[in-house]
This record gives C-alpha cells, structure tokens and sequence, in this order.
C-alpha cells in the first residue's frame, strides 16, 4: 500500500494538471468557435441563403490547400489520431479546423460543432508535450491521453456535459469497452473544461443546452418514450444509410480538394426550399422542445436536415454530427407529440428528449454518454426518457459505425473501420 502511494499520488498530480490545462483550452476554444461561428454569419448575412454555403465552401476549399485534416467532421481524425498515430495533432490543425469550421456553419452548412471540436482540443493537449517545462513529465504513450483530455475538455465546454463529454470521447474510440485509463483523465478534464467555460468564460450562460418545462414522471408515458425512441433510432439509420451514399457518390468525383464547393451547392439548394436546414440547429432543437407542429412540416424539415448535413459533411466541409442526431432525434419525438395530439407540454419535451438520446446512441454508438449528455443537456427530471431512448436507439443502430470511414482510401481509416468492425462482433457474443 505504501509503495502504491507515491505512484497513485504522481498519477492524479500529473492528470489533474493536464485537466486544468484541458479546461482551460476548452473552454477558451469553444468560447473562440462559437464568436467565430456568430461574426462569419455577421458577413454572410448580406448573401442570399442560397449562395452562403457555395461560397463558405470555395473559402473552405482554399483552407484544405493549406491543412488537409482540417476536412470533415473531426471525430473520424480524432479517432485515428489516438488509436493509430498516438496522438500527434499539429497545432496547426487547431487553427485550420476552427477556420473551417466557422466558415462551414457561418456560412449557414449544415452540421454540429462537436467533431471538430474534439481535434481542436486534442490539438491543444497535444502541444503541452511540447512545452519544454513539462515535455520530462510525459511519454510517448501519454501522447494518446493528452489528445483524449483536451478532446474532453472541449466537449465538456461546448455541450455543457461535464460528466458525458468525458465518457463520450471515450466510449466512441471502440463498440464494446470503456478504458479506464482514459477515461478517469477524461473526466478531469472535461469537467473543467465546463466549469471554465460557464463560470469563468460565461457566467450567466444557462448551466443546460436547452430550455425544458418540469416534467413529472408518468408510468403511462413509458410506452410514448419507446415509440419515439423506435421511430429515431430508424429514422437515424436512414440518415446513416443517405450519409454513406453521398460520401460514396463524392469518393467517385475527382479533385477531392474542390468537393465542399459542390457540396455547398447542393446544401445551398435545400436552403432554397427548407431555409432551416441549414446551421447548427440547435434552435430549432428548442422550438421542437417548445411546440408541436404539422407532420408535413416536420417530415420536409427532417429530410432536408438530413441531405443538408450529407451534403455538407459527407463533401469535406467541416462539422460535427452530433447536433444533427439531436435534430433528427428531436423531429421523431415531436412526430409522436403531434400523432398524439393535445399532448401536455412536459410530455412533448420528455418524447424529444427520449427521441434524441435514440438517435444520438444508435448514430455514434454510444449509448452511456448519450443518456448523459442528453439529461446533462435537459435536466435531471428526464433522465428516464433519456435512458429508455439511449437503449433502444443503440439496440437498433449499433451494428452500423459511421466514424472513422470518411476517406476509406485512406488506409488509417481503413484500419480503424476494420478494428472497429471487430470491436462490434466482439461485443455482439
């Protein structure tokens, strides 16, 4: 016991560190990409809708002269870059992706800040192993928790999830585990990376992601909560399947570099006809929470969501999933509120919320962070739909992995598919 003090002590003291570096960085890094997000719309507002994202995706096109891994949504770089090259993020990938990533949404593309916000953090752990006062401290096998921690970090900032931010850039590295040894630093540090971010950065920022009226428990809801789960977890695997066959369309197109143009054509398009498909979402996710409304409107929001985010992401532009999960996820519950008709507000939310934790686990495979997150998003009152969607939404969507096969002639990513191929038949005896 007494020879396990001192490592234990080391151990702690050198994460602990690393987790308020983490933090801080995160929080920093998601306050910088959420103003750079806001002052490129500021620019792109004097263009019509429909022209925004061909022209975010020329400025784009131009990035990736510059840094070809700022491309696409982040979480398959993420994933290659800890299990594959160890964690060896440039710093210059910081730059290049929060450039991208803010011309992409600024310019009303569609997708989530996640993604990219996992390379961004990563990319500033990376660099303190490169701070000569610290470099003795670490290994070359640390490298991959570095890059983990400052991932955490990021996410725990910018989804207001301390605890889920933590375990999801975790659990989303493999199908069937959690490693320990990653996740305890994690934790740290994502959990600073929130308290930096709305204590310190933003003090009267709201401590959940959205608004939601307090909801009382109902046993004769439970079977409302898995319809909608059902629904979003199926409705999710169409959004996988349209996303897989746009990327496959574009992987036949030449000149890669020239791809988010056309693919900020084609988003620009939908945005003639669906102008809220485009951006981040998150909106529109609150007045899903807020309102019931036609299911004609719904089923055209959902399908011109899902082909403004395939086109976006799936041509190279850069953006995350996440958030769109939560869209899909939150359209479906909403679906069922309005199939019910005369719903009580409260119950409205708790099928959103059962509907987006579906979609969220059965699209990245994470079924613990996203009951998490979505209660951490939500509050606590709904963390039984939260629960019963999670489990269902992965129940149904696990046996598809989306991440790590943006470029599948890239052989790192080929490798990290197969592994991760292996990991869900592992899991599945």
């Amino acid at each position: 016991m007494k020879k396990s003090l001192p490592y234990i002590g080391g151990y702690l003291t050198k994460w602990l560190i690393v987790a308020v570096i983490a933090g801080i960085g995160g929080g920093l890094s998601s306050t910088a990409l959420k103003k750079s997000i806001n002052i490129v719309s500021g620019y792109s507002d004097g263009l019509p809708l429909f022209l925004a994202p061909l022209v975010g995706g020329i400025i784009v096109s131009a990035l990736y002269l510059w840094d070809i891994k700022a491309a696409g949504f982040g979480t398959d770089r993420y994933i290659s870059e800890v299990n594959v090259e160890s964690g060896h993020l440039k710093i210059k990938t910081f730059f290049s992706k929060l450039m991208a990533t803010a011309t992409t949404l600024g310019f009303s593309g569609s997708g989530g800040v996640e993604g990219p916000m996992l390379v961004i953090g990563g990319s500033i752990s990376h660099a303190i192993s490169k701070v000569p006062i610290l470099r003795n401290y670490f290994n070359e096998k640390d490298g991959r928790t570095l890059v983990i921690c400052g991932a955490a970090g990021a996410i725990g900032a910018i989804l207001h999830s301390p605890l889920g931010g933590g375990i999801f850039v975790v659990e989303i590295l493999y199908n069937s585990s959690l490693h320990y040894d990653d996740l305890i630093p994690a934790l740290l540090s994502s959990t600073m990376g929130f308290l930096v971010y709305s204590i310190v950065l933003n003090p009267n920022h709201s401590p959940t992601m959205f608004s939601l009226p307090e909801y009382d428990l109902s046993f004769h809801s439970m079977p409302f909560f898995i319809m909608s789960a059902i629904l979003a977890a199926f409705i999710s695997l169409l959004f996988m399947s349209i996303f897989g066959f746009v990327q496959r369309a574009f992987l036949e197109i030449p000149r890669k570099k020239l791809h988010p143009i056309i693919g900020g054509g084609l988003t620009g398009i939908i945005l003639l006809f669906i102008p809220k498909a485009g951006g981040v979402g998150s909106d529109i996710i609150q007045e899903m929470i807020d309102s019931e409304f036609s299911i004609a409107i719904l089923l055209i929001l959902l399908f011109g969501k899902m082909f403004a985010t395939s086109f976006t992401i799936g041509s190279g532009g850069s953006g995350g999933l996440v958030i769109p999960a939560l869209f899909v996820g939150a359209l479906s519950g909403n679906i069922i509120a309005t199939a019910l008709s005369g719903t009580d507000p409260s119950l409205t939310s708790a099928l959103v919320v059962s509907g987006m934790a579906a979609s969220l686990a059965g699209i990245a495979n994470v079924p613990i962070a996203a009951s998490i997150m979505v209660v951490e998003m939500a509050g606590v009152s709904f963390g039984i739909p939260a629960v019963v969607g999670s489990v269902i939404g992965y129940a149904i969507g696990h046996s598809r992995v989306i991440y790590g096969v943006v470029h599948p002639d890239q052989s790192q990513f080929k490798e990290i598919h197969e592994w991760k191929q292996y990991d869900v038949k592992k899991g599945s005896h």
